[in-house]
Order: C-alpha cells, then structure tokens, then sequence
C-alpha cells in the first residue's frame, strides 16, 4: 500500500477580514497632522517602561487634583492608562474629560480607539462618528472608522470614511491599504490590486501592501508574486513571513532547491519558526528521501509545536521508511488518540498491522 505524507504547511485560507483583524494595531497620538501619516507599531512595555507610566499616572493625578477642570489631564491620564492596558479606567477618564468638554474630536477619537481595542466595535463607530461630526478632517479618526465598519461588514461605509479621509490628505497610505482589504473581502480583486499597488507607490516602505500583493499574485500562480514578496524582504529581511510565503512560492513551482534554501534562511534568522521546520522536513522526506534529517526537522517542530499533529504523523511515515514500523506504528497511534479523525494515521497503522 502507497505512504501517503501529509503535505507541506500552507498558511490556512482566511478572509481578508480576518486576516485584516489580525493585522490592526492600536495607536494612540496626542494629535493629528493632516499632512502626516502615522504607522506607529506598539512595543512590549519592559519593566522601565512600566515604571516610568506609573510615575506619570500619579503626576497626572497630583495636577488633576490641582485643576479638576482640565480636560486635557484626564486625557493625558487615559493615554497612560491605555499604555497600562488599563482601558476601563482610560474611558472613565475619557468620559470626565467629556464631561467637561463633548465638543473636542480629538476626546471621542481617543475614546473609540480605546473601544476598539476592547472589541467594542459598535461603541467604537458611535465615538469615531461623533469624533468625525466635530471634525470633518480628523483623517485619523476617519481612517479608524473605515476600519471599524469594515469589521462590522458595513463596507460601503468603510470606503466612503476612508475616501473622506483620502480628500483631505491623498498621501495617507493606509487608506488605500484599508480600501484594498475591503476590496479584497467583497471580492473585487482588480480594485484590491490597485489599492494595494497605490498603498506601496505613496509609502514605499509599505511591508504589509506588499506582502498582500504577493498573497494575491501566488493565488493567481503569476511569477509577480516573487516580485512582491521580496520587496517586503527588502523592507524587512527579518521577516519570517515573508521568507517562508518566498519558501511557499519556490515550492509550488517545483523549484525545491531554492524552497529549501529560502527556509534553511528563514530558520536561520527565527529558531522559532516551526513553519519553516516542517516545511524542510516534508522536502526532505518527499524530494530527497533522507528520512533521518526529515525526522530531526519533525522533531525540532515538535519541540516548538508540541500538539503539531500533521508533524507528528510525518515523523510515523519517517519511521516507517527507515525500517522501524513499531515506532511508525506507536506514533500513529498517538497521532489517533490526539485527532481520531487523522485519515492518514489510520491508514498508515492499517499499513504496517497488514
């Protein structure tokens, strides 16, 4: 009876609204430049960091109680709580701030941001809608706003806030990156291309525009999409994302050395990236048949990934291939008891009891 692997690790197929919720990071600034696009990415907060909040909060509290009557310390106090991930005590702050004064944009954006972090989606287009009705260029919180109705589903929405914003600043790369998403999720491929391809013409330091034009061009098996992916390399060689869809690429069009190559490259850089583990472990294993270093990368993937079924499975067939069936078929057992629906495993076993 034939061996069946279980083949190489692709990224599971999502819907661009997943895979955008996936991408969105929460950005506070103190205030918007209608001329300037923020992309600000929020780091882990070290210990120092922490400390150095904390101070301010009590600061801040110290000049709250001097003048009660300031909205902007209750807002500069909220920021510190966000930076905390303190968010319920953020929008108590936001609220006395509004309290003081509910005619201030920059008071409601600030409390939808908060929202939206803590999943509150309708009560975060509720904010930015009032932050937007105070003011008609607050590009930020016009661009949140395409985002939130963008989640809630409600596309024409979402393009008409970001368009809004587009008129007021048409260098706001993002917002063709939001409308590409959109685009993308209705199913309008040409317009999400184009959005995407604006996105990285206005900032070409765009990693993430130039990643989802890579995704859309594998899909499509069109050789652009090796164009793309290693101009977000050239953004960010680091990328563990970008080297292993490059892996994937080489891969799909049989060009196995230059695969391997890729993430040889990519495990180099991130010891952490099973993906790329598992990937040279199924080459080694299907393409060159040394089961010996596929069975390694099996087993380093399964030190990362501890509940990685398919890897596990994989090392069974490993096993089986090099004589030892009574390891093949403990593993396959094991893969069985984990997932009793594992096809592979059960007619790998069936192979080895015939």
């Amino acid at each position: 009876m034939k061996k069946l692997v279980h083949r190489f690790k692709t990224v599971p197929a999502v819907s661009a609204r997943t895979s955008f919720f996936a991408l969105l990071l929460f950005s506070v600034v103190a205030c918007a430049d209608a001329g300037t696009e923020r992309q600000t990415e929020r780091k882990p907060v070290d210990r120092n960091e922490s400390a150095e909040v904390s101070d301010k909060i009590s600061s801040l509290s110290d000049k709250i109680l001097d003048k009660p009557n300031n909205p902007n310390l209750y807002i500069s106090r909220a920021l510190a709580y966000v930076d905390q991930g303190m968010y319920n005590l953020a929008l108590k702050d936001v609220d006395r701030a509004m309290v003081i004064d509910s005619t201030v944009s920059f008071f409601h954006a600030v409390r939808g941001e908060i929202l939206f972090t803590s999943g509150e989606l309708r009560g975060a287009r509720l904010s930015l809608e009032k932050a937007v009705e105070y003011d008609e260029e607050n590009t930020e919180a016009l661009l949140k706003l395409g985002e939130v109705n963008f989640l809630l589903r409600r596309y024409p929405e979402a393009v008409r806030a970001i368009d809004a914003a587009l008129q007021v600043n048409e260098r706001l790369a993002k917002g063709y990156f939001l409308k590409g998403y959109i685009f993308k999720e209705i199913g309008d491929t040409a317009k999400s291309v184009s959005s995407f391809r604006t996105a990285a013409e206005v900032n070409p330091e765009y990693f993430e525009a130039f990643m989802e034009l890579g995704h859309i061009f594998a899909f499509r098996g069109d050789s652009m999409a090796k164009d793309y992916i290693e101009s977000a390399l050239e953004i960010n060689p680091n990328s563990a994302e970008a080297l292993y869809h490059l892996g994937l690429y080489h891969q799909s069009k049989g060009e196995i050395g230059e695969a391997a190559e890729v993430y040889e490259n990519m495990v180099r850089r991130d010891p952490n990236a099973y993906l790329g583990f598992y990937n040279l472990g199924y080459l080694y294993l299907t393409e060159s048949d040394d089961y010996a270093t596929a069975l390694a990368y099996f087993d380093t993937v399964l030190t990362l990934q501890p509940q990685a079924i398919d890897a596990m499975y994989n090392r069974g067939v490993c096993f089986e291939e090099l004589g030892d069936e009574e390891a093949a078929a403990e593993i396959f057992r094991e893969v069985l008891k984990n997932d009793p629906q594992h096809t592979l495993a059960a007619k790998g076993l069936s192979r080895i009891l015939e």
